[in-house]
C-alpha cells in the first residue's frame, strides 16, 4: 500500500502507467493460455458427370434377312453392342416397328426367335457358353434385361430365326408371307 501512495502523491501519471501495464499483463495471461485451436482444409473439390453411349457394330442396318423360308428353314445373324461410356449401364433390347404382310395370319406370330449372349466378341479361346436372353416368337418378344456392362465392356449376341415345320395345312397360310421388325438397344447408368 505504501508503494500505490507514493506513486499516487508522486505522480498520478505513473500510477495510471502500472496500472495499464499490469492490466495489458493480466489480459495477455488470460488470452494466450485458455484457448486451444486447430485448422484443416479440403481444397479443390471437383465433380463432374460420367459419360453413357454405345456402339452396335449394325447400327442402321439389319442383324439378319432371309428371303423365301421355308418351313423348317432357320437363319442367324449376330450383332456387337459395346458400352463405348466412361461409367457402367444397365442395357436392354426392345423389339419395334412390327409390320406383318399381311397382317393376318401374322407371320411375326409363325416365326420363332432366340437371342443368344455369346460374350466378348474378342474372345477366340476357351469362352464361356453362350447365354440364352430370349425364346419364343418374334412377335411376343417384349424388353430383355440384358444385364449391367462396365466401361467399354462388349457382348456378341446371336439372332436364330425358324419358320418352324408344322404341317401343310397349317404352313399353306403362311404362303408368301413377310414381316419386318426393328431391334433397339437401350442403356441407362
Amino acid at each position: 500500500m505504501s508503494r500505490i501512495s507514493f506513486l499516487r502523491q508522486n505522480s498520478p501519471r505513473k500510477l495510471l502507467l502500472a496500472m495499464g501495464l499490469l492490466l495489458a499483463a493480466a489480459a495477455v495471461a488470460v488470452g494466450s493460455g485458455a484457448d486451444f485451436n486447430s485448422t484443416s482444409a479440403n481444397p479443390s473439390n471437383v465433380l463432374s458427370a460420367g459419360n453413357i453411349s454405345q456402339s452396335n457394330s449394325k447400327g442402321g442396318a439389319a442383324i439378319l434377312t432371309a428371303s423365301l423360308m421355308k418351313p423348317g428353314a432357320t437363319t442367324t445373324g449376330t450383332v456387337d453392342i459395346k458400352n463405348t461410356g466412361d461409367i457402367a449401364g444397365t442395357f436392354t433390347l426392345a423389339k419395334s416397328n412390327v409390320v406383318d404382310t399381311p397382317a393376318t395370319p401374322a407371320f411375326s406370330a409363325k416365326l420363332t426367335l432366340d437371342i443368344d449372349d455369346m460374350g466378348d466378341p474378342a474372345c477366340t479361346v476357351s469362352c464361356p457358353a453362350a447365354v440364352n436372353k430370349y425364346s419364343g416368337t418374334v412377335g411376343s418378344m417384349g424388353t430383355i434385361a440384358l444385364g449391367s456392362f462396365a466401361a467399354a465392356e462388349a457382348h456378341k449376341y446371336r439372332f436364330t430365326v425358324t419358320f418352324p415345320n408344322g404341317t401343310p395345312a397349317t404352313d399353306n397360310v403362311y404362303k408368301s408371307a413377310a414381316m419386318s421388325v426393328q431391334y433397339d438397344w437401350t442403356s441407362v447408368s
